[in-house]
Formats: structure tokens, C-alpha cells, sequence
């Protein structure tokens, strides 16, 4: 399955977009069951679509179960303790630093990031 990425609009007044990236076929808010904040460096294009992303991933969720989603992507790589995400036919001009919310289904594998 591609990573699905949702891009809510730029927001004057908080001067920032927020991307919602996800890697389990179908998330909905039921199956989200817990998060865990990480900072993510992050390039976005002119128009602000989103290219690549990269986070350290907390020592508490490490494991290839927590990984799984993740793993099966072709367009991600793990190399421990950081995982690296290029999404296809996008470059980024921008490097950009912010907080994100890594989100956990009730097994505790990743289902997807949210960018704040």
C-alpha cells in the first residue's frame, strides 16, 4: 500500500500546515488508540505538498511489531533508531522542523503520523 498523505490548508495565523500521513490501509479515529510525540524534519515543495519526512522513533515503540506498517513500505527506510520517507515523483525545496504526533493502533504498531 502507498503512504496516503492528507494536507490540511496553510493557516496564516499559526503559519504552518498540517500533514496527516498514513500507513495502515484503512485508519479511522477508532483505531487509533494511543500517540506518542516526536519531532520530524521535513522538505516541502513551492506549493507546499510534501516530500520527504524523517523522525527518531522512541525507544519504547522499537520493535519490528510496532515497525510493521511502516516496514512494508518500499518508499521508507529504518535505520535504527531514525526512519527515513521519500514519497514518490515530489522534491522539496524547504527543510522544515516541527512536532508530531506518531499514532498507534491498540497492538502498538505505528498507523501514521501527524504533523503539526
Amino acid at each position: 500500500m502507498a503512504i496516503h498523505v492528507k494536507c490540511r490548508k496553510f493557516d496564516p495565523e499559526a503559519g504552518q500546515y498540517q500533514y496527516h500521513l498514513q500507513f495502515k490501509p484503512v485508519v479511522d479515529d477508532d483505531d487509533v488508540r494511543s500517540s506518542v510525540a516526536v519531532e520530524v524534519a521535513f522538505s516541502i515543495s513551492e506549493n507546499g505538498e510534501l516530500a520527504d519526512l524523517s523522525f527518531m522513533v522512541p525507544k519504547a515503540i522499537r520493535n519490528d511489531d510496532a515497525m510493521k506498517y511502516l516496514k512494508a513500505e518500499e518508499t521508507t527506510q529504518y535505520v535504527d533508531p531514525r526512519v527515513f520517507i521519500s514519497l514518490p515523483q515530489k522534491s522539496g525545496d524547504t527543510v522544515l522542523r516541527a512536532p508530531a504526533d506518531l499514532h498507534l493502533d491498540s497492538a502498538g504498531r505505528i498507523v501514521g503520523i501527524e504533523i503539526h
